[in-house]
């Protein structure tokens, strides 16, 4: 069953339609329909759609304010309670996308690059170019080691030099629970993999992955 067959019997694109969002899920459905989504996608993403919106509306947001800076921070408080999904971050740059097309939202800003993004960026490259990881586990370990870069280096690049041990497992413990077991696993898994590469690249002397 591709998008179209199941938005013309979905019970969550009529209430969608109905609501507060009904334009943007229009835009929305008829991007997915358009590329010849499946059915499981199109649900994904429309559920996906409907607690974007409500968290976006529910911080204070106009929104026709929608941007990828609230997709990201969406997607950082949604990985605190449960696993990424491999589709979540594409399925949401096909939402701007369409938005966009139709001049409902802004056109995207470019934006500085802080150190600690630009720290993560060149991580992604090593995992996309060197490990040949699949474009939707890249993006969920930037998001997380990113979270990890905030808290325990602050300074960026120059608070690698006092990474320890008690420090690594002081973030572990403090998050391991945010969420489900699977995320917890997913988030111990992403810090593994990034002191491998700080270590692999030689931003650390000691290595800290045990």
């Amino acid at each position: 069953m591709n998008a179209s067959d199941y938005l013309k019997r979905s019970a969550l694109y009529r209430k969608l339609i109905h609501g507060p969002y009904r334009e943007f899920a229009r835009v929305y459905a008829a991007k997915m329909s358009s590329e010849g989504l499946g059915r499981q996608c199109t649900w994904r993403s429309l559920s996906l759609f409907r607690d974007l919106m409500d968290w976006h509306v529910g911080n204070g947001h106009d929104p026709q304010d929608l941007s990828e800076v609230h997709v990201d921070r969406f997607l950082e408080h949604r990985f605190k309670h449960w696993s990424p999904d491999s589709g979540d971050r594409s399925a949401l740059r096909r939402l701007l996308s369409a938005l966009r097309q139709e001049s409902f939202i802004p056109a995207a800003l470019p934006v500085e690059r802080t150190e600690h993004e630009q720290i993560v960026d060149v991580f992604a490259a090593y995992l996309s170019n060197e490990r040949g990881l699949a474009a939707s586990t890249v993006g969920s370990h930037k998001l997380l080691s990113h979270r990890f870069l905030l808290e325990v280096c602050p300074a960026g690049a120059d608070g690698f030099a006092a990474l320890t041990p008690e420090i690594v497992i002081g973030y572990v413990e403090r998050h391991a629970l945010d969420g489900s077991a699977d995320s917890g696993k997913a988030m111990c898994g992403v810090v593994r993999a990034f002191l491998r590469y700080l270590h692999l690249k030689g931003f650390i002397s000691t290595a800290l992955v045990t």
